[in-house]
């Protein structure tokens, strides 16, 4: 959160991804910030356990969100 806020800051097209667990921190995060719209991601919890294709998986269900935030779509 910290880092995508400060690059959107400058200038720099970002988003955050974060699982569902963290939906309340990066909200607060984003309001501490300055950035109550900052974009974020969420993925569910926990994704620690998922292997390489499962990832994949996840990555290719958000990809499009991720593209058009970044793009202004």
């Amino acid at each position: 959160m910290h880092d995508g806020i400060h690059a959107e800051k400058a200038g720099v097209p970002s988003v955050t991804i974060c699982t569902d667990s963290f939906i309340n921190t990066s909200k607060s995060m984003a309001a501490m910030w300055g950035t109550p719209d900052y974009p974020v991601i969420f993925t569910p919890h926990p994704i620690a356990q998922l292997n390489k294709d499962q990832l994949r998986a996840r990555a290719e269900e958000i990809i499009d969100t991720i593209v058009s935030i970044l793009t202004g779509g």
